[in-house]
């Protein structure tokens, strides 16, 4: 498949890098001619220079198959969209939008082309932090109502050298999957006789409506996030206050550079106390109380102060704490350096490209890792979940607008939805 990439910043170069390595064919399109030399000398792709929003740039690349709109600019994103779909026919386009209503379901009927939101879905992943405080991250599987837990494994827990098929009393009384184990820096699905051991992260899957009970389930110790400390401005910030500002018993203290800033903000959202003063500075944390906060969110535009404010409140005693990460390099050292969450925007609208680019009849996808996916799939014929050979392993079965975590003895019918976990080809 060819794919055209129309914006060759942070989100679209690493798109561009990562396909190229895949072995589909890649151009890049942009006005800069300056980020397409650095993509050229970083990898084997094509790049054109020109505007997108002018027919004759996009009729170069009228042959390609799927385009991924990714600009900075949302007019201009839905500009170069419109062209593609109006006067191209063409009907696999995404678009990255900032703008809520831009990526309503009305819009996206309009344009016959699918937005992707990276600012809501980013917000989505800090606010799960503090609603599941137990978990080292969490992943969303919004249609479904599912959810997955990554649940580091120590000598003292629950999970500790137990095999996988161990666990089969627990899930009668309350189901849940272990559907991947991290180890060693790789991603295996498991088997029954799979043992797990300390040093691992397991993901475990469970209906949203019951997932706070695994924790209990598990004997995984924790308390409930009651003080946030939300550090700098950027796109995501005012969105991320609004959310947690939803939150009953819990206090957001919101550290700003910018006093302009600071006092705009000052006074908008509930229970959000605002400070001006540098996102490292010391004493200002200490005395705002950084040694309580069970959750430190570094959001600003700037990427290595992020990552400086991050270290420096879990040196001053914070529990947990996240990042906002542009650069690839950076996120392979996060956890090295003591960050809990990097928060990493393109890899959201990378799921939505391999859903498009998928050749398998998927329907949905979400990254685990490289090389790892949760997809949905619809099953053509009766079978046990045993003898299903499409899937590395099922996590669930949606029969009817109703999601059941699959066993061994689970029975498909034809029209089930699966929702399994495969290895990237």
């Amino acid at each position: 498949m060819k794919v055209a990439i129309i914006g060759a910043g942070i989100v679209g170069s690493f798109l561009a890098k990562r396909l190229s390595k895949e072995d589909y064919d890649v151009v890049v399109v942009d006005v800069d001619p300056s980020k397409l030399e650095q993509i050229s000398l970083s990898a084997d792709i094509m790049t054109l220079n020109c505007d997108a929003t002018e027919a004759n740039c996009l009729k170069q690349i009228s042959d390609f198959d799927l385009f991924v709109v990714v600009t900075e600019n949302d007019e201009k994103n839905l500009t170069i969209t419109t062209l593609l779909r109006s006067l191209f026919k063409k009907e696999k386009v995404l678009f990255r939008v900032k703008n809520k209503s831009l990526s309503s379901p009305p819009v996206k009927e309009f344009l016959g082309a699918e937005p992707v939101n990276i600012l809501s879905e980013t917000v989505q992943k800090v606010f799960l932090a503090v609603r599941y405080p137990f978990a080292k991250e969490v992943i969303k599987l919004e249609k479904e109502r599912l959810v997955i837990f990554k649940l580091p494994i120590t000598v003292e827990s629950f999970l500790a050298g137990k095999q996988v098929l161990e666990l089969a009393p627990l899930r009668e009384k309350f189901p849940f999957t272990i559907v991947a184990v991290e180890r060693e820096g790789s991603l295996l699905i498991p088997r029954g006789d799979t043992f797990l051991f300390p040093g691992d992260v397991v993901y475990v899957a469970v209906k949203e409506e019951e997932a706070e009970k695994i924790a209990e389930l598990l004997k995984i110790p924790y308390q409930p996030v009651k003080l946030v400390f939300v550090m700098g401005y950027s796109q995501f910030t005012e969105e991320l206050l609004l959310r947690l500002s939803e939150l009953k018993g819990l206090k957001v203290k919101l550290v700003l550079n910018s006093k302009e800033r600071s006092q705009e903000l000052s006074g908008r959202f509930q229970n959000v106390d605002v400070f001006f003063g540098e996102l490292t500075d010391t004493e200002l944390l200490k005395e705002e109380g950084i040694d309580r906060a069970d959750l430190v969110v570094s959001v600003s535009e700037d990427e290595e102060n992020n990552i400086l404010s991050a270290v420096l409140s879990k040196k001053l005693g914070a529990k947990k704490t996240c990042a906002l990460i542009t650069h690839p390099e950076y996120e392979e050292i996060i956890e090295s350096i003591g960050i809990d969450l990097p928060i990493a925007p393109r890899k959201v609208l990378a799921s939505k490209v391999y859903r498009k680019l998928s050749k398998r009849k998927f329907f949905e996808i979400v990254e685990l890792s490289e090389k790892v996916d949760v997809v949905e799939t619809v099953v053509d014929k009766e079978v046990m979940v045993k003898d299903f050979k499409n899937c590395g392993l099922i996590i669930a079965v949606n029969r009817d607008g109703k999601v059941h975590l699959a066993t061994g003895l689970t029975k498909l019918k034809p029209g089930d939805k699966l929702i399994c976990v495969v290895e990237r080809k």
